[in-house]
């Protein structure tokens, strides 16, 4: 059996090439480009499915509630942040049911990019509706920042 090259002169020899196919090589690189551009879209832009990475969250702290017209709905106001409300801001209002309380938990989401087109000033209340899944009846509004209870307001 012969020990060099099928063709005198060639460098080709009788195993298998070792390594990678070029055609993976390609498919990786591929791969972490694009993760790369979906986590800077995520994070500089606010969008996409990583877009919570161009976010800020900012706890918000209810100073009252007062019933609505349904039953399992209630308003909760809360103070604006002193740097006021943008156009674009999110305010989000989860009720946590807890036996004989509802907890109310208030956050501002605000994007990290660009400038904010004010809506309004701090120092006003503004009201957003939470919906329960039980009707509120005797239970105890608090707020989960401090577990403070929160007045009604109104009769």
């Amino acid at each position: 059996m012969a020990g060099g090259p099928l063709i005198p002169g060639m460098q080709e020899f009788d195993r298998p090439r070792r390594g990678w196919p070029r055609w993976l090589t390609w498919v990786t690189v591929t791969a972490v480009v694009v993760g790369a551009l979906v986590v800077l879209a995520g994070f500089v832009g606010g969008v996409g499915p990583l877009r919570i990475l161009g976010t800020t969250t900012t706890p918000l702290e209810a100073v009252a509630y007062r019933l609505t017209d349904a039953d399992s709905a209630i308003e909760v106001g809360f103070a604006l942040p002193a740097d006021g409300l943008c156009r674009d801001d999110v305010v989000d209002a989860v009720a946590f049911e807890r036996g004989n309380r509802v907890e109310v938990d208030l956050s501002v989401v605000r994007s990290r990019g660009g400038d904010c087109a004010l809506t309004s000033l701090g120092g006003d209340v503004r009201w957003v509706t939470v919906t329960l899944d039980t009707p509120l009846g005797s239970r105890t509004v608090v707020r989960t920042l401090d577990r403070e209870p929160v007045p009604r307001q109104g009769g």
